[in-house]
C-alpha cells in the first residue's frame, strides 16, 4: 500500500495485518485495539485526533517495517 492508502485506512485493518503497528500507536498513548472507533475511522483520523503528526507517524512505523516511501 502507498503512504496515502495507508491514511486513509481503517485502524482495525491495519492493526490486523501489522501488529507493529499496534505498539507503536501504544507507545504513543493510543490504544486503538481496545477502541471501537478503530473500525471506522482511519489512520490519519485517529492520528490527528491524538495530537500525532500523520505523516511522522508514517515515518516512524516505516523504521520498524518495510513500508513504502
Amino acid at each position: 500500500m502507498d503512504r496515502e492508502t495507508l491514511l486513509q485506512t481503517p485502524v482495525r485493518v491495519l492493526l490486523s495485518e501489522h501488529p507493529s503497528l499496534a505498539r507503536l500507536l501504544e507507545e504513543h498513548g493510543v490504544h486503538c485495539g481496545e477502541c471501537f472507533i478503530a473500525d471506522r475511522d482511519t489512520l490519519a483520523q485517529v492520528a490527528i485526533m491524538h495530537q500525532l503528526n500523520p505523516g511522522a507517524l508514517l515515518d516512524e512505523w516505516a523504521q520498524r517495517e518495510s513500508l513504502p516511501d
